[in-house]
């Protein structure tokens, strides 16, 4: 898969390839600000969550953000897709971003542990601490997930490993 390169796109070849990547939504955005009402990124105070994210690609300044660590922020929490009036399903349009990011090897350094963990576990967010939280309020102490299936495991592995952040050499 070809890295898309941003630096050399028009503001329309952007919407596209944010459509290409998963966020067809990004024309129905009106920028009303419901999303962000909702969004743990935003009440965190990163400068580019959803809302903002959506505005800068459409309007074309997508070099001064693709390599703004905000979007590996959200907690894909999808609240933001849930109070959307528009259906413009915001969650997605973040999503696609970060493929796009991925593409371009602009992968925010926050991101690494929880993509090592995916590699080597199936789970990204996982430790030793959780087990004992988890039992403590009764729950078994690995989650339900592929972290408990081996071919489950393998998969992710397998795709992780032939994606573009397999060029960071994290796993």
């Amino acid at each position: 898969m070809a890295a898309i390169n941003l630096s050399n796109m028009t503001k329309e070849e952007v919407i596209k390839a944010v459509v290409e990547n998963g966020g067809a939504g990004i024309t129905k955005c009106i920028q009303c600000n419901a999303c962000a009402s909702v969004c743990p990124v935003a009440k965190a105070g990163f400068p580019l969550y959803g809302r903002l994210l959506i505005r800068k690609l459409q309007t074309g300044h997508y070099e001064q953000i693709i390599e703004d660590a905000s979007s590996w922020a959200c907690q894909a929490c999808n609240r933001c897709t849930e109070i959307c009036p528009r259906d413009a399903k915001p969650f997605e349009i973040v999503f696609a971003f970060r493929r796009m990011q991925a593409k371009e090897l602009a992968i925010s350094t926050s991101a690494f542990t929880p993509l090592m963990n995916l590699h080597a576990t199936g789970h990204a967010v996982y430790s030793e601490a959780s087990k004992a939280l988890r039992k403590k309020v009764g729950l078994p102490e690995e989650p339900l997930t592929s972290i408990n299936d081996e071919k489950a495991q393998k998969e992710i592995q397998t795709l992780l490993e032939n994606s573009p952040m397999a060029e960071l050499g994290i796993f």
